[in-house]
């Protein structure tokens, strides 16, 4: 009989007591969905950082490729070539004659083909497709070809004769600059590139 009472008396303590809610209060749930809010919204912008920085790291590869590409170009003719004579602008479409120091690259992205676009001084343009499977077609046409791909850039290169580095005249020496920057996407801070060689 000791028992059963014994049991009773502490069975009596642990129920809830009449008039006392068990569980959280109204206040505790909207601080608790807050605190949620809080914390999902900052995970979020940290992903959208995340995602926004891999882009624009990706179009800055892509523009360090088209650079390098355009300097080796560049630098393969010969000293007396006009292709190298000194002029072109970093800020403005230039051209020279015939000669223009500029250019539109466009990729495409589902068919691999990379196409570069000149704007003539004629009025025309030219374009010179390279296609994935490594065969190269070069078109003459009165309007500028339309975009295969979504990612554009657009190229100027500046060639400057005797050029001065760190103070020193460089004498019968080139200095060629090519810059690229992604015209098409809307990534910021704009994505651009700038590169220089120095050649006799």
């Amino acid at each position: 009989m000791e028992t059963l009472r014994s049991h009773l008396q502490t069975r009596n303590r642990l129920a809830p007591k009449r008039g006392h809610a068990t569980g959280f209060s109204l206040a505790e749930v909207l601080i608790a969905m807050v605190i949620l809010i809080v914390g999902l919204t900052a995970m979020a912008n940290l992903v959208a950082q995340s995602l926004a920085g891999t882009d624009s790291a990706r179009y800055l590869g892509l523009a360090t490729t088209l650079v390098s590409e355009k300097l080796e170009d560049l630098n393969r003719w010969p000293s007396g070539s006009p292709y190298v004579a000194a002029g072109g602008s970093l800020t403005a479409d230039t051209a020279a004659g015939s000669l223009n120091y500029f250019d539109d690259v466009d990729l495409s992205n589902t068919t691999g083909k990379v196409s570069e676009t000149v704007s003539k001084t004629d009025g025309t343009y030219s374009n010179v497709i390279h296609n994935a499977t490594g065969y190269v077609d070069t078109s003459s046409t009165t309007s500028p070809p339309a975009g295969s791909g979504i990612v554009a850039f657009h190229r100027r290169w500046l060639i400057e004769a005797d050029p001065v580095v760190n103070g020193i005249t460089l004498t019968g020496s080139r200095r060629i600059t090519v810059e690229a920057t992604l015209t098409n996407l809307a990534v910021k801070p704009t994505v651009s590139f700038q590169m220089s060689l120095v050649r006799p």
